[in-house]
């Protein structure tokens, strides 16, 4: 059986996940502003990178699953599903 999923970054899976959250709204939102340091590609990219690692982790460590991060991240992605 395939291990654990590496992090997506250093600190992803002992962050919490509200500030996780936070930060994938607050780069969406970031992205549908005027701010121009960020685009709808960024966001949609790390919005996807979320949806597919926790997809993974919910096959390969569930327990370590966080299925409201999940799901935020598969809206922000455009609906992308396993």
């Amino acid at each position: 059986m395939p291990g654990t999923p590496p992090p997506l970054w250093p600190g992803y899976d002992t962050a919490k996940e509200d500030d996780l959250l936070d930060l994938l709204k607050g780069t969406d939102d970031a992205a549908n502003s005027d701010d121009p340091t960020v685009n709808t590609a960024v966001a949609s990219a790390l919005a996807t990178a979320i949806a597919r690692h926790e997809a993974l982790k919910k096959e390969h460590d569930p327990d370590n699953y966080r299925p409201k991060l999940h799901q935020e991240a598969a809206a922000i992605a455009g609906g992308w599903r396993p």
